[in-house]
């Protein structure tokens, strides 16, 4: 009798380690918070979230800031650029960015950019910035009256720009790294992202839950960009039950005539909160998509690719702390996945990297909306960098 109980124990067992993910929690590594040396504890802290992490040319770049008109450490900028380099395990301040937010770093055609989330200056221009071969950054401050510079796009000898007028939405175009603009108005609200499926391109703004029809996205035709009224939130984002009103497609990434992405709800002026993981194709001449299931209450962050490998980076907040997971997709087959590792820390983390065979995780904070925020919610460890280096099995 024995026999027949200890076998089934003993599969079980087996069983529940091929699903769940190693906890590596004392194999992770503080590197460093090099925010803090410009914000500080308190209510500060909360410009230190890495909204984005970037790998280029062997370097770690960290964005931070906070470009906010309301809760805590609004407005934050300027914003010192810091750079991790893993051959002297030191960080350093490579320039300042002129803005009150670095949200996204871009690589478009092997070079590094920055887009100016909310420039410091007057609204007469929006920046963006790019770095050069010698390690130091040219800003651009010539995009006419763009308050928030959301992303940039290149292709056909273009620099594309989803931008933020006063008076609404809008991309600009140039073909001169913006000696020339032609700005083209997509009417209300603002342009956040651009979504390549192929050899189609199109521009996002904010998705209405609603069952009118809402004009959510531009598609570029002919040096042009037009409404798709036929494509709505329940297109992008479907088997959703949405909370909130207002959501955005995030942490784009294109491939193999498909994009991948994070649907996040609009919140705290230009930010979000993730809600779900979605793939999308062309099909019938609309986006068609579909949401990747992930175990529950598991929210993904962050999006990574290499090769044939995707890596998302979720997370599911508890009492006493956050239980972080990787996990790695196929690049043809993202209904599966393989949970890699595993760990727990005291504040989520909001972006990751992979470099060398070594994971970077960008921690961050969230609070409620508005003024309604509590100073117990901005994690002393917000900003922190921290690395696990994962060995294959």
């Amino acid at each position: 009798m024995k026999n027949y109980i200890f076998k089934p124990i003993i599969l079980l067992f087996l069983l529940l380690n091929f699903l769940y993910a190693a906890d590596v929690t004392k194999d992770i590594r503080l590197i460093g918070n090099p925010s803090k040396s410009q914000f500080g504890d308190g209510e500060a802290a909360y410009s230190r979230n890495v909204w984005d992490l970037q790998v280029y040319n062997g370097l770690l770049f960290v964005g931070a800031g906070n470009s906010a008109n309301e809760g805590p450490s609004k407005n934050s900028g300027n914003v010192d650029l810091h750079v991790y380099n893993p051959k002297t395990d030191k960080f350093s301040k490579e320039t300042v960015i002129y803005d009150d937010q670095i949200d996204i770093f871009k690589l478009l055609n092997d070079n590094l950019f920055i887009p100016g989330h909310d420039a410091t200056g007057s609204w007469n221009w929006g920046n963006f910035y790019q770095r050069e071969q010698n390690a130091s950054w040219k800003m651009y401050r010539n995009i006419p009256k763009a308050l928030h510079v959301y992303d940039l796009e290149y292709r056909d000898k273009t620099l594309f720009a989803g931008v933020g007028l006063y008076e609404g939405a809008a991309v600009g175009m140039t073909k001169d790294l913006g000696k020339n603009w032609e700005i083209i108005k997509l009417g209300r609200s603002r342009v956040y992202a651009f979504m390549s499926i192929g050899d189609r391109l199109f521009a996002l703004k904010k998705f209405k839950r609603t069952s009118k029809p809402y004009f959510s996205v531009a598609e570029y035709r002919s040096g042009n960009f037009v409404p798709r009224y036929d494509i709505s939130i329940f297109d992008f984002f479907p088997s959703t039950k949405f909370d909130i009103k207002y959501s955005r497609a995030t942490r784009i990434i294109s491939f193999d005539d498909k994009a991948i992405y994070i649907g996040a709800y609009k919140y705290n002026s230009h930010q979000t909160k993730p809600f779900g993981f979605y793939e999308a194709v062309l099909k019938n001449n609309k986006i068609a998509a579909k949401k990747i299931r992930l175990k529950e209450g598991y929210i993904p962050r962050d999006i990574i690719k290499r090769g044939g490998i995707i890596y998302l980076l979720t997370s599911k907040t508890t009492l006493k702390n956050t239980h972080i997971e990787v996990l790695e997709f196929g690049t043809k087959n993202l209904t599966t996945y393989k949970e890699l590792f595993s760990f727990n820390y005291p504040a989520f983390a909001r972006s990751f990297e992979l470099l060398d065979g070594v994971f970077y995780f960008g921690m961050g904070c969230d609070v409620d909306e508005g003024d309604n925020w509590k100073i117990s919610d901005i994690k002393k460890e917000t900003g922190d960098i921290i690395a696990y280096r994962w060995t294959k099995e």
